[in-house]
């Protein structure tokens, strides 16, 4: 059951307003009941997005290029992301804004945030050909500076009046050697930026970077992790992600689960969560036309009375920058109904829900067993894989499981005495983190790993 609702108006608009909603929430249980000794109940909220939106206007974008110029950059991955940033500056519009910062173990700031006037792009491109590989990695200094430039810079209403969509982009080939170092850490900045309206989105180049690090900020930032090996599919990449950047219909999208007392929740997607007694709330950032989201929740209940109904509350609040209006939306899965233990396990599952739990629970397992694979620790991570597996055996047998389940089998079926592939590994990285967002994922290149 859904509802798209801002103040009691069914469009989703202000009072009054005669805009179509720019997105729909939908939540549903895997089953409605629970058992009254207390137990786990699993909820899936659907975010969808606007198919094919009247745009009264697009956004504008304000987007700063973050590039790594450190000693590894040289061999012509220096020259490929040169020219990524190059292709990228052709699409942007006079309204958009750039930035440009590079970093060894310095940083500088090539290029402040500006309008992305045809005189600024070709400004910007005679600057990065004077761009030359240099020292160490300082890459949290680097990134942290392209953030600046886009938080610094004057609000809409200063400037414009006009929503923007705010992103930074990351190119890198190697490991993070000076400053912030963690992944976690990192993480957990970009997760915060996220909440703040600007999101991250990484690239890396070669097979040198660390591709748990960058897929971790992508993830907590809210923008996209991405592979590239050669200058196609560098240029394939931009296109991607400006398109998204510029069909974006719902922007700052947060869900907020409201609990009673006596429940926990945490979310198996991957979202920022900011937890408050009684309340959960997910950081899901910006949302293009035609998009649809699954965030999938556990729920852990203390126990109860037979036939005590237990409500959740899910709702929702975005910006829709086609009109410059918060919106708000509502979605009502109905009361989960506490029942004997073989009453809810005799309680048919719903499907689409049961899928979702599966899938990203296992690219969960995936991922984990990716990174052990990266430390070394081989014969953990073939663990994790058939864990992973197992978690989709059960699963409803939908293409999208079985595609999962044989990606999964095969990582298990690896030799344990070596690593995976570093090519292979860096694309699973990628799918894993689409995966764990709620998107559909499609690859064939599962064997590659064994």
């Amino acid at each position: 059951m859904s509802n798209d609702a801002a103040h009691g108006d069914p469009h989703g608009g202000e009072p009054g307003s005669t805009n179509g909603p720019s997105a729909t929430v939908e939540a549903r249980w895997e089953r409605p009941v629970v058992a009254a000794g207390g137990g786990e109940a699993l909820l899936l909220v659907r975010i969808s997005a606007v198919e094919a939106p009247d745009l009264v206007r697009r956004a504008p974008l304000d987007v700063a290029f973050v590039l790594d110029r450190s000693g590894s950059m040289h061999g012509g991955k220096l020259d490929l992301a040169r020219e990524g940033v190059s292709v990228a500056l052709t699409r942007l519009r006079d309204a958009d804004r750039a930035a440009l910062v590079v970093y060894d173990n310095a940083v500088d700031t090539i290029q402040p945030l500006a309008a992305a006037t045809p005189r600024m792009k070709a400004s910007l491109r005679v600057a990065l050909h004077g761009v030359d590989p240099g020292g160490s990695t300082f890459l949290s200094g680097g990134w942290l500076a392209g953030c600046r430039e886009l938080a610094e810079a004057p609000t809409p209403s200063q400037l414009d009046g006009l929503s923007r969509i705010r992103r930074t982009i990351l190119l890198t080939d190697g490991l993070a050697n000076i400053g912030m170092l963690d992944a976690g850490e990192l993480a957990r900045h970009a997760g915060e930026l996220r909440r703040h309206g600007i999101a991250t989105t990484t690239v890396g180049v070669g097979l040198d970077f660390d591709e748990g690090l960058l897929s971790a900020m992508a993830e907590a930032g809210g923008g996209n992790f991405q592979y590239v090996a050669d200058p196609e599919g560098l240029k394939a990449f931009f296109a991607r992600e400006l398109e998204e950047l510029f069909s974006v219909v719902a922007s700052r999208f947060v869900v907020r689960l409201s609990l009673p007392p006596g429940v926990e929740s945490e979310i198996s997607s991957a979202f920022p969560v900011e937890s408050r007694p009684c309340e959960l709330e997910v950081a899901v950032g910006d949302i293009a036309a035609g998009d649809a989201l699954d965030l999938v929740f556990a729920l852990t209940l203390n126990p109860g009375a037979v036939g005590d109904l237990v409500p959740i509350g899910v709702g929702a609040h975005w910006v829709d920058p086609r009109f410059d209006e918060a919106r708000y939306g509502a979605a009502d899965p109905g009361a989960l109904r506490r029942v004997e233990r073989a009453e809810a396990d005799a309680t048919a599952r719903d499907d689409r829900v049961a899928e979702q739990v599966a899938l990203q629970r296992a690219a969960a397992e995936r991922r984990a067993g990716l990174e052990l694979d990266r430390a070394g620790r081989f014969a953990e991570s073939r663990a994790r894989m058939q864990r992973a597996s197992m978690m989709l055996f059960d699963a409803p047998r939908t293409d999208a499981v079985l595609f999962d389940l044989a990606e999964s089998e095969g990582l298990a079926e690896a030799p344990s005495g070596y690593a995976i592939d570093m090519h292979f590994r860096k694309r699973a990285q990628h799918r894993e983190g689409q995966r764990r967002r709620g998107r559909l994922v499609r690859d064939d290149s599962a064997a590659e790993a064994r």
